[in-house]
């Protein structure tokens, strides 16, 4: 009986804004309905199985009902079409500042917990043995410290880094084993259904200005 070479565990990390604000400035409005599990999915050898891919985002609580209603619609649409996604949230911290020239006060949100928790579940599965290999898209250089970790405790353990549109860490990409831009062609050809049923039977439509 002919032996089969057994499959490489991979499990594909993505950091949310991240990625967004990598598409948004490259692309405008263009892409953003986007299948994560099918993008991560491309990124594959043939060599390779993809076991997990885990999204770190934070929901909108801005005054911007509308971009929160889409992020809403684009997240269900997500969970109910990619069966091997997971969705980790983060939070937005409120923050107050003062405009130096005329006294103005404004609040501002910051994203808090993504770096934190993408660090954690990484270096997790890791001690775990989740995957062999594991791709992080991001281009965020904060996350340099959990990689030399795993790479220290674990050096038969393959670390990719997948950049994002516009967005590139050297630090970040020297830490792992290899990295590579992420190409319009595969974000193109990554799309969701423009509709998606959930389990309840309704439909989530693309929203109308994600082109």
């Amino acid at each position: 009986m002919e032996n089969k070479s057994k499959k490489i565990k991979t499990i594909v990390y993505i950091d949310g804004y991240n990625f967004y604000y990598g598409l948004r400035t490259a692309y405008k409005g263009k892409y953003k309905w986007l299948d994560l599990q099918l993008l991560s999915d491309s990124f594959l050898q043939k060599d390779m199985e993809l076991v997990k891919v885990k999204y770190f985002t934070t929901t909108i609580t801005k005054s911007n009902n509308q971009t929160s209603k889409r992020q809403d619609i684009f997240l269900k649409a997500l969970a109910a079409h990619c069966d091997k996604l997971e969705i980790i949230y983060g939070k937005f911290l409120s923050k107050s500042s003062q405009c130096r020239e005329c006294g103005y006060k404004y609040e501002y949100y910051e994203e808090k917990k993504t770096d934190v928790n993408i660090a954690c579940q990484i270096l997790h599965d890791a001690y775990l043995d989740s995957y062999d290999c594991c791709y992080i898209v991001s281009g965020d250089s904060d996350l340099v410290p959990p990689v030399k970790i795993i790479k220290q405790s674990f050096p038969k353990k393959k670390i990719i880094i997948a950049n994002p549109p516009n967005r590139k860490s050297n630090e970040l990409c020297k830490a792992a084993d290899g990295f590579f831009a992420i190409s319009k062609q595969k974000i193109k050809t990554s799309q969701l259904p423009h509709s998606v049923q959930n389990k309840t039977g309704s439909k989530l439509i693309k929203p109308k200005s994600w082109i």
